[in-house]
């Protein structure tokens, strides 16, 4: 079919979409009494047909024969708009718009990018959990009750670390290497994992202590990367011989009270923003179902 494209002088142009439409262009709109030229719409009607069967008609020649003035056709004033290309989106409403999206792109992304980084963080915590306490289990069978794996009130030198790890949990758990690591406060070996991430395994007079840093950035100390366990520790720092985690590791609870706001404020493990060991933030998401609550210092 045709469409309407322009206008010039007295003579109308004119591509048809369908008859119809043609008709209402020739006798005007329906609720007013306008003056249709029956004859202009039956030349137009027949071209029409002849193009669609692949006769060639112009549209100088279908102007031509319409040969009528606008008036002839009864045209309303508005009709103008249908003779008129319908405009595009001006440069001012683009830049608007994209200034728009820009804003609600700087607004939410932040939080798409949080929420997917606590997503990483949530995966990788709980592989890890599952894998060295998966590891202990099968160390079990092989080695026995765990009650005799630690020698109680012993700091252990990096050497005894090592051939502790050769034994109990090296067979049962893939790592890359083990280097040492120690510092000044304690005695530490590091093992990468195939993952690209670490632990940390420290062995003293408490008992045991895993640290996990999921970027395998060791000095990376934050709530974001660090997360630390206890394997065979002590309940609390007051010389007794009760010890708790004694079958598994579990997240970091030495001399907690067991109320959840204590996870927080206790000490320099309490879970905050600016916290120096972190320890009890393991503690938090587990109890939040291995889930980063809302209130974790992220």
């Amino acid at each position: 079919g045709f469409t309407l494209i322009s206008h010039c002088g007295k003579h109308v142009i004119l591509r048809v979409i369908n008859l119809k439409n043609l008709k209402n262009l020739l006798c005007g709109y329906k609720n007013e009494a306008k003056v249709c030229n029956l004859d202009c719409f039956a030349i137009a009607r027949n071209d029409a047909k002849r193009y669609a069967q692949g006769k060639s008609v112009i549209l100088r020649a279908l102007a031509r024969r319409i040969s009528c003035k606008k008036r002839s056709f009864g045209f309303h004033p508005q009709d103008d708009r249908v003779l008129k290309k319908k405009a595009a989106f001006t440069l001012a409403e683009v830049l608007i718009t994209l200034g728009i999206i820009g804003i609600i792109a700087a607004m939410t992304l932040p939080t798409l990018i949080a929420n997917y980084q606590k997503k990483v963080v949530e995966t990788r915590l709980i592989s890890f959990y599952s894998k060295i306490n998966q590891a202990y289990r099968m160390s079990y069978a092989e080695n026995g009750d765990t009650v005799d794996w630690i020698t109680s009130d012993k700091n252990y030198s990096y050497d005894e670390m090592v051939k502790w790890l050769e034994q109990y949990i090296f067979p049962y758990m893939k790592h890359m290497s083990v280097y040492n690591c120690t510092t000044s406060q304690a005695v530490v070996a590091c093992v990468t994992i195939p993952d690209g991430s670490l632990y940390t395994f420290s062995i003293y007079a408490n008992g045991q202590d895993v640290e996990y840093y999921i970027n395998g950035k060791l000095g990376d100390r934050n709530p974001r990367n660090m997360f630390v366990f206890n394997f065979s520790k002590r309940v609390r720092n007051d010389g007794s011989a009760n010890k708790q985690s004694m079958d598994f590791v579990d997240p970091y609870v030495f001399d907690w009270d067991g109320r959840r706001e204590s996870l927080f404020t206790n000490g320099t493990w309490g879970c905050r923003k600016g916290c120096t060991n972190c320890g009890y933030c393991t503690k938090l998401i587990q109890l939040n179902g291995w889930e980063i609550p809302d209130d974790y210092p992220w």
